[in-house]
């Protein structure tokens, strides 16, 4: 693979790759490592968000490597790929030429990514417009059926969304709050309120 630097800077944080041949390298990494399927957004979204490599380097580099025969589409109605024997050699034999923080920072934003799409598969929130406002109908899933169903009336759009974002990515604190709440289990609370804010929720208005 060509040394070419030719890599965009913009995004990039330092340390990050401004070398193509890299971003490809990285890439082939990332789907070795995670050893299933993977959609092309999150693979291209995990690299960009953490300030590894610029977007649309990543893209081409993507491309590149799909022309190349180095990864393959799996499933093209769920657009996830995945390496091919020729993808695992250059991340079994070059994986290691890649700076250690930038393969952990790699890993780490795309496990991230991984564990967001399957809360939200399983937690659903759909938003439903109403006559004077929004309702967020949330539900938590269990093996069977719902832990847990709630619908929220909010009166905006932005709002509505913000409340579909924060549930679908703290679905186990929601249901522990409520768990507090009616069991009257102050400890329980307590605990509950520190890792909300140990973990935090968004108050943006936009999305």
């Amino acid at each position: 693979m060509e040394m070419d630097f030719d890599a965009f800077d913009a995004g990039i944080l330092p340390g990050g790759l401004r070398n193509r041949s890299n971003v490809r390298l990285l890439i082939c990494y990332i789907l070795d490592s995670i050893k299933k399927p993977v959609k092309k957004d999150l693979v291209i979204t995990s690299i960009q968000k953490n300030g590894i490599a610029n977007y649309f380097e990543t893209i081409d580099a993507f491309v590149d490597l799909l022309n190349k025969n180095n990864i393959i589409l799996v499933d093209k109605e769920n657009d996830t790929y995945t390496v091919t024997k020729s993808g695992k050699l250059i991340a079994s034999s070059l994986g290691e030429d890649l700076p250690l923080t930038i393969r952990e920072r790699a890993l780490s934003g795309i496990c991230e990514l991984l564990a967001q799409q399957r809360s939200e598969n399983e937690n659903t929130a759909e938003i439903i417009k109403q006559k004077n406002g929004y309702v967020v109908d949330c539900h938590i899933k269990g093996t069977d059926s719902d832990l847990m169903s709630f619908q929220l009336y909010v009166p905006d759009s932005k709002q509505a969304r913000l409340v579909k974002r924060n549930f679908q990515s703290n679905p186990e604190i929601i249901y522990k709050t409520m768990i507090a709440v009616i069991t009257n289990n102050a400890d329980f609370a307590a605990q509950t309120l520190k890792d909300i804010t140990r973990k935090g929720f968004s108050s943006r208005n936009n999305m």
